[in-house]
């Protein structure tokens, strides 16, 4: 960042005083003085002052220092402006463009690559997108909507976003292009709650409109980061930690891609589609109800 025409004008006269050669050059010989600064420069020159010709030359100096200074500061600017806008074209490259498609227009040439001439952000459909090196390919998953109602792109939508690709993408990259609906999860779960807090229906007592159970599951899967992987124990410690819960156990969990099988998971799973959602009506609940909790500190 540039300094001041004031700092230059200090920073001058400092190399000035430790130069012996200099030291004839004074702002007064009658009192010593040695040291100068911008102030006394500027208090001399406003109450018509005799000033020495090195002072004013030293002041000139710091002006053209600090007009090379805001040059340099405006031309790194537009250096950095340059290498944003043509950054390496990463993973998360490729997922940020995603995001940048406008449904319903047209890329144009731009000069030295493909983009939109205005920006639309209400065409903007993506919300979601993630991208991945997998063997000799990229691949891209996306989806629309947002917190609990993600959803994948219409046939049409994801037609029109592979067109999109194919004039954005490097030469020789190859891609495959994926929106699906959301990953089921399903889970045999046993849970232990105390009776003094939750009624049958695990709701608060205190409160029956509060389910603390289906908020954490819920809390839980709107936490999860888009292609992110799900894990059972923090599954099962978000659910212990819900209000009432005196323990938690997942039994067994398994998973299934839109129109697959299910499949027992191990200890975590990655989405095929990029998001989840638990399938609550295949689930199976075992509640134990526990009454005499000890106090919890």
């Amino acid at each position: 960042m540039a300094r001041t025409i004031a700092e230059i004008y200090d920073a001058l006269n400092h190399v000035k005083n430790n130069m012996q050669e200099l030291h004839a050059f004074v702002v007064d010989s009658r009192q010593g003085y040695t040291l100068d600064n911008a102030e006394t420069l500027l208090a001399d020159l406003s109450n018509r002052s005799r000033v020495a010709i090195w002072r004013l030359w030293l002041w000139l100096i710091a002006v053209a220092s600090w007009m090379i200074e805001k040059l340099y500061d405006q031309h790194k600017a537009e250096v950095e402006k340059i290498i944003n806008s043509k950054r390496p074209h990463t993973l998360r490259w490729y997922a940020e463009e995603s995001k940048k498609f406008q449904y319903g227009y047209a890329l144009e040439w731009l000069g030295d690559s493909f983009g939109y001439i205005s920006d639309q952000p209400y065409s903007r459909i993506i919300t979601y997108a993630s991208a991945t090196e997998i063997g000799d390919k990229i691949k891209i998953k996306v989806a629309t909507g947002t917190i609990p109602d993600i959803k994948p792109l219409s046939v049409q939508q994801l037609s029109a976003f592979r067109d999109y690709w194919a004039k954005m993408k490097d030469a020789g990259v190859k891609l495959e292009i994926v929106s699906l609906s959301a990953d089921q999860v399903k889970v045999n779960l046993k849970i232990i709650r105390d009776r003094m807090v939750l009624d049958a229906n695990n709701k608060l007592l205190r409160d029956s409109s509060v389910n603390p159970i289906e908020q954490a599951i819920k809390m839980f899967g709107a936490s999860l980061e888009y292609d992110g992987v799900l894990r059972l124990s923090e599954l099962e410690e978000a659910i212990r930690l819900a209000e009432g819960v005196v323990d938690a156990k997942i039994i067994s969990a398994y998973h299934r891609v839109a129109g697959g099988e299910w499949r027992p998971i191990e200890m975590y799973v990655v989405p095929e589609s990029g998001y989840f959602n638990l399938n609550i009506a295949e689930s199976s609940f075992i509640y134990e109800d526990f009454v005499n909790v000890p106090i919890k500190d």
